[in-house]
């Protein structure tokens, strides 16, 4: 998994960093397989009631990482959630 954590293109404003409620958690928790449920919803635990979520889950979106938990969200629900936006501005064009 530290592999998948050091090729992870994301990184999250310093604001949020010290903001969130992962700060200080060992960086390993968000980086888990999806296939994993158990480990999903312990990173996804720790997201639940962060001061920070939305920004956390907007800056995982427009990084596109692929590997880890971001806003409370796995790399799969990013991508749904951006079709879903794609969609939706190709049926209001």
């Amino acid at each position: 998994m530290a592999e998948r954590a050091s090729r992870s293109t994301v990184r999250l404003d310093a604001n949020v960093i010290q903001r969130a409620a992962c700060a200080g958690a060992d960086p390993e928790t968000f980086f888990v397989r999806e296939a994993d449920t158990a480990a999903v919803e312990l990173a996804k635990d720790i997201c639940r009631g962060c001061p920070v979520l939305r920004e956390c889950l907007m800056q995982g979106l427009r990084s596109n990482d692929r590997f880890a938990i971001l806003g409370g969200t796995t790399p799969e629900e990013r991508r749904l959630i951006r079709r879903r936006v794609a969609y939706k501005r190709a049926v209001a064009a």
